[in-house]
């Protein structure tokens, strides 16, 4: 899901109001785990810090196993790695401080802009002692371990902080992924067709299927799922759409716009869904 989940606050629509009443049928807010399973214990690391980090750990808690020296508390993950600073993306960083998990030294890692936004905001200083805050250098390979690279790659997205916003791709020993959960459009990225053909799978922003879903709002930057199909129709890999608004039609999957979707040989993300590279 987008950055407000699902349901979303104060939303009062037919499918917020349905997961109101049901709450197992609600959404998390859009991350990604890697998981190197070839090591003992597993190495985990995330890709955004959402604000369902606690519940997106504890899909995770057979891969991070128990925490060594604390008693009935899962191992912390070996690593965050961040798109941007917008609210669903940075907001779990809250979790692992000293009112939560009280994660000692951990890695995070984004651009340096947004390493920069973090260090001097004061909401964030409590954290900061038990966080290690490392900047990446744009479009250079990350080395997580053997046949396994991170690399950032710079996209356009409103940048109210001047932080930046990337996208990654993961690069494991047979295949390779793209993970771009936010983007204002696909012509403002001279690079998009390259780099979405580089890749096995890349899963991208899909926010919202028409303007229609915007009640009459101004036009929000990111490009329309019919747009990202287009762009996509004779690329290789294999398309993954993620980040749904809590209007997006895709969310039903009897709807037309599904169909659609399926019909291009695309396919809508789900909670847990698994990719082997």
């Amino acid at each position: 899901m987008q950055d407000g989940g699902l349901p979303h606050a104060g939303c009062r629509c037919p499918r917020c109001a349905a997961t109101f009443a049901n709450p197992p049928f609600s959404q998390y807010v859009a991350s990604l785990a890697l998981v190197d399973g070839r090591q003992n214990p597993p190495a985990v690391w995330l890709i955004d810090a959402t604000p369902d980090l606690k519940y997106q750990l504890h899909l995770l808690a057979d891969a991070l196993g128990p925490h060594p020296t604390r008693p009935g508390r899962l191992r912390q993950p070996d690593g965050v790695f961040l798109t941007h600073a917008h609210l669903g993306h940075v907001a779990g960083l809250a979790q692992f401080g000293p009112e939560a998990m009280h994660a000692q030294q951990l890695p995070v890692y984004g651009s340096p802009g947004l390493v920069a936004v973090i260090k001097e905001t004061a909401l964030w200083r409590p954290l900061l002692v038990n966080l290690e805050l490392m900047a990446l250098a744009p479009d250079q390979p990350f080395e997580l371990s053997a046949d396994l690279t991170l690399t950032p790659i710079p996209v356009p997205h409103r940048d109210e902080w001047a932080a930046g916003t990337v996208a990654y791709r993961i690069q494991g020993p047979a295949r390779s992924l793209l993970y771009l959960p936010d983007i204002d459009s696909w012509q403002e990225w001279s690079a998009a067709r390259q780099v979405l053909a580089s890749v096995d799978y890349a899963l991208v922003d899909a926010t919202f299927y028409s303007s229609d879903e915007l009640g009459g709002r101004a036009p929000v930057a990111h490009p329309l799922v019919p747009d990202t199909l287009a762009l996509w129709a004779d690329l290789p890999s294999q398309l993954v759409l993620t980040h749904l608004n809590h209007t997006n039609p895709l969310l039903d999957k009897s709807s037309a716009e599904r169909a659609v979707v399926r019909a291009a040989g695309a396919q809508v993300a789900y909670s847990g869904q698994v990719f082997t590279i």
